[in-house]
């Protein structure tokens, strides 16, 4: 459902990952910088869409809800590591 309503911002992702793969030294950052704005995007309109179903439950199902929908989410949308991964090395304090 999420890849069928978001298929032209997961198609900007899939460009702007081949745009920081293929850039030059001078511009790698900043591809970089954009490719990881538009995963940050993408991610967020995938929680939301697994929040507006997890408000549905009962709390004691939520957290094993969000934690496999987040495995799932990753193993299909590998942005979504690449992000969380990014998000670790820049702030050794994050953890999601």
């Amino acid at each position: 459902m999420f890849e069928d309503e978001q298929q032209i911002l997961l198609r900007r992702v899939s460009e702007a990952k081949r745009e920081y793969e293929h850039a030059g030294r001078d511009s790698a950052e900043e591809k970089y910088g954009d490719y990881m704005d538009l995963v940050e995007e993408a991610e967020d309109e995938l929680l939301a869409l697994r929040d507006r179903y997890a408000e549905t439950m009962a709390a004691r199902d939520r957290t094993t809800y969000e934690r496999e929908f987040t495995r799932a989410a990753e193993r299909r949308l590998p942005t979504l590591a690449a992000r969380r991964d990014y998000l670790r090395r820049i702030d050794p304090e994050f953890d999601a």
